[in-house]
């Protein structure tokens, strides 16, 4: 209900259903059900998420602010965010075609022996 409600505030007919057969499957009752709507209305971190996705994400603000420079509304998700990158710039491998696959030729067959 989160994640949806974070995406959006309307949520749509296929979410709709999806959260009416989760409530009947976790026998999440009407009361209880209109108890998290409110506490999820309520949380701040799903506001901020919805403000920061409506502001463009992980475009960036204006022409002076770069990709990197527009920050997840979490800190959970920026700590990921640079651990992703950081973890892809150290541990990326150069990759050299082996003298095998060299001898393919563009269209990846063996030349034919005669």
């Amino acid at each position: 209900l989160r994640a949806f409600k974070a995406q959006s505030d309307a949520i749509s007919w296929d979410k709709e259903g999806l959260i009416t057969e989760l409530r009947k499957e976790l026998r999440v009752s009407d009361d209880e059900h209109r108890e998290l709507l409110v506490r999820v209305n309520n949380d701040d971190v799903i506001r901020r998420i919805r403000e920061w996705r409506q502001a463009g994400g992980h475009q960036s603000l204006s022409t002076s602010h770069t990709i990197n420079d527009v920050s997840s509304p979490t800190p959970s998700a920026s700590r990921k965010k640079q651990r992703t990158s950081q973890s892809l710039s150290t541990h990326m491998p150069v990759i050299t075609p082996s003298p095998s696959v060299a001898a393919l030729g563009s269209r990846g067959k063996k030349p034919r022996q005669v």
